[in-house]
């Protein structure tokens, strides 16, 4: 199956712009919903968040 993926204009924190392969996700926390954008890499083995994002939504970082 082929999927194929609109590449999207995105600022970055340095305020220049580039072109990404980028879909609207919701992250959904425990007590917050995160609407942002996730870019798709068609060849990674796993996928990441930030610690800062993972922090809001309140998830168990402690590694147990």
């Amino acid at each position: 199956m082929t999927l194929t993926f609109k590449y999207k204009t995105i600022k970055r924190p340095d305020n220049t712009e580039t072109r990404t392969p980028s879909v609207p996700i919701t992250l959904i926390g425990k007590s917050i919903r995160f609407n942002t954008s996730g870019l798709i890499d068609s060849g990674a083995d796993i996928s990441v968040i930030s610690k800062d994002i993972a922090e809001l939504l309140g998830m168990d970082l402690s590694g147990n």
